[in-house]
């Protein structure tokens, strides 16, 4: 998950945002990326399209295109232009997968490596739950199942498992400044490391509360991570997994009631926390950004205790 240079030329990229496919392959100077690389429903894209056609039909004719846009073309064009070893592939360029070169020469309906990433978009918009209910002013949805390391699971259509971190952790942790996911295809493991978030100079990681594959990630919420703590169940979901050990690793989770009581127990235990540090908890009244209205309590103890790091 290496970090993309932010230049281009003599104009930067601002942080958190990305360039345009037709940028990355060299066809234009300068232009962001803003339907999160679903070129297919971009506008822009559609437009450049409609241009290349249009020029590469004046020559099938004999005549050389004229005007602004007479050197426009496909950027599949200007990438096969580049010798072998720099010809990666679209996700690559992208920023949605590892190091690839594209063996099609960019004849991208051909490649099931492309078409499995295509149909991850259809993974994009989660079903929207409202049957939420509340424990000790934490929201919890029915249906979840939940990592004690706050990472919440939802098994969806096909078997695929969506994954976020819980409304404790947001309460706890706050507002995100920046978060690391995963690539798509990559594989993390139950129990081990699938994300790291940043608040400030501090940075935490969460567990994964299964194994598989990534099918999708969430592109919206890495873009303005505060999401995940206004809709952590919701536009707030991190990650799509194809799961390989869903059976047992689903018995290992906790479900329903037993989630509830887990919630009342790690509110207990932040309370003896704050309380701690000198702070009052008035009973029947909520903890919410702990870490931003609690400077004195040690973000390193609140990682172990509540992420399991």
């Amino acid at each position: 998950m290496a970090e993309k240079s932010k230049m281009s030329g003599f104009k930067s990229v601002p942080s958190g945002e990305d360039k345009c496919i037709w940028m990355e392959a060299g066809v234009i100077d300068y232009k962001l990326c803003n339907y999160y690389y679903n070129c297919h429903e971009c506008p822009f894209d559609k437009a450049m399209k409609q241009t290349t056609e249009k020029n590469a039909a004046a020559r099938v004719q004999g005549q050389e295109p004229s005007g602004k846009k007479a050197n426009i073309i496909a950027w599949q064009d200007k990438m096969k232009r580049r010798p072998g070893l720099q010809r990666e592939c679209r996700h690559t360029l992208t920023g949605r997968t590892s190091f690839r070169l594209c063996p099609y020469e960019y004849e991208c309906s051909t490649c099931e490596f492309d078409q499995m990433l295509e149909d991850s978009w259809q993974l994009q918009i989660p079903a929207h739950i409202t049957d939420i209910s509340q424990v000790d002013g934490y929201a919890l949805p029915v249906g979840h199942f939940f990592h004690m390391g706050h990472a919440w699971a939802r098994v969806e259509h096909g078997g695929r498992i969506r994954i976020g971190l819980d409304d404790f952790a947001m309460k706890v942790f706050g507002p995100m400044d920046s978060l690391d996911l995963p690539l798509m295809g990559e594989e993390v493991k139950f129990s081990e490391v699938g994300l790291a978030f940043k608040r400030g100079s501090k940075e935490a990681q969460a567990l994964s509360p299964l194994t598989g594959v990534v099918a999708a990630v969430n592109y919206q919420a890495t873009k303005k991570p505060t999401v995940i703590k206004e809709q952590p169940y919701n536009e707030g979901w991190l990650m799509v997994l194809d799961p390989t050990e869903m059976k047992k690793d689903l018995k290992n989770l906790l479900y329903g009631q037993e989630s509830a009581d887990w919630i009342q127990g790690e509110h207990q235990k932040l309370v003896e926390m704050v309380s701690a540090v000198g702070m009052t908890y008035a009973d029947g009244g909520t903890i919410d950004d702990v870490v931003g209205n609690m400077p004195d309590l040690s973000w390193d103890k609140l990682t172990q205790e509540f992420l399991r790091i």
